[in-house]
């Protein structure tokens, strides 16, 4: 369940608070104000707001803040990291007749956020991102919808303002892309290969690939998130040496570290301290595959003694990879790097 906070300073901030929140009984709220105002079910705010609003957007991905847009500016203003990075931010009067998308419209999810407010609460919605007003797509929304991480984001927005001045963009993957469901603009248009984009002024390009190609286009990549880590390792390996040698072993088959998706082992490294730390950094899913699973496709695979005594299966890295991915493509083959085994697959999408 998704964690919302609203935050207000006023007595009718909270009333219209309590309002909301028991029209977002599908998300898990938490209403923040002065101890004055506050009743049984809210929170205290115990520091001045600008130290608040650094703590609160560090555990919250939606923020309502039920006060003027000034206030709210002026707090959140040192804290502000990357469009990729901040949470959604909201602001909405004290009567709930308005609610206005601030930050993070896109990637953050405010302007989604405002648009359900609206129908659920009736306020109305103000959103003033260019493509949301003319009825477009941004870049970031499309790589969002289609699990995809951005690249270079200044030459997302570049390709962006192409989109919005009714430019042709090229949308041309080296991937499998699933467009099902996504309504594209007029001017987004799929090209199956190299040999379409002479007529185009821009290029979205999806591929995992480390280096970009040159089209001789205005381009952004999209890096899409299909790549599972198989992963075994002795004891107590560092996070640092791990993401290290995931570095390495990329960067040596020209593959972009951020299409990383998920990250499979077997249950008895399921509270392995380094992986989990990689998983975080990485943004990537710890998955665990049962023994009995490994076990069952493990012949596939060269298989070790030594391991079979550490753990009673003959090999880690690959057979979980190999399941996690959806019994997918290997890129690369079983890697032992002192102490850490990995291999990396393509995940199955068909």
């Amino acid at each position: 369940m998704e964690k919302w906070a609203i935050i207000t300073l006023s007595k009718d901030g909270v009333t219209t608070a309590r309002r909301l929140a028991k029209r977002l009984d599908d998300r898990e709220v938490s209403i923040y104000t002065k101890e004055k105002y506050a009743g049984q079910h809210e929170k205290l705010i115990e520091s001045d707001i600008s130290t608040f609003f650094g703590e609160i957007m560090k555990e919250f991905p939606v923020i309502i803040a039920i006060m003027a847009t000034g206030i709210v500016v002026r707090a959140v203003a040192p804290y502000l990291v990357h469009k990729a990075k901040d949470p959604g931010i909201l602001v909405m009067d004290t009567k709930g007749e308005f609610v206005i998308s601030l930050l993070s419209g896109h990637l953050g999810g405010a302007n989604d956020c405002a648009r359900l407010i609206e129908k659920r609460f009736g306020s109305r919605a103000v959103i003033t991102t260019g493509t949301d007003v003319k009825g477009s797509m941004a870049v970031d929304i499309l790589a969002q919808k289609i699990n995809c991480e951005i690249a270079d984001f200044t030459a997302a927005k570049d390709i962006t303002a192409q989109v919005l001045n009714g430019e042709r963009i090229g949308i041309f993957s080296e991937e499998k892309l699933d467009l099902k469901g996504i309504e594209l603009p007029y001017n987004l248009v799929v090209c199956r290969d190299t040999k379409s984009l002479s007529d185009l002024s821009g290029l979205i390009h999806i591929s995992s690939k480390l280096e970009d190609c040159d089209y001789g286009l205005p381009q952004v990549r999209l890096v899409p998130k299909n790549i599972i880590i198989g992963i075994g390792c002795r004891r107590n390996v560092p996070g640092s040496k791990i993401l290290a040698k995931i570095e390495e072993t990329f960067l040596s088959v020209g593959l972009d570290i951020r299409s990383i998706k998920l990250m499979a082992t077997v249950s008895l490294k399921a509270d392995e301290a380094g992986i989990t730390e990689v998983c975080q950094i990485l943004g990537a899913r710890k998955v665990i595959i049962p023994d009995e699973m490994v076990k069952m496709v493990q012949n596939r695979f060269e298989g070790s003694d030594f391991v079979f005594q550490t753990t009673g299966m003959y090999a880690v890295s690959e057979p979980c990879g190999y399941v996690a991915s959806g019994f997918g493509e290997c890129l690369i083959e079983k890697k032992k790097l002192d102490g850490i085994t990995l291999s990396v697959w393509r995940e199955n999408n068909e």
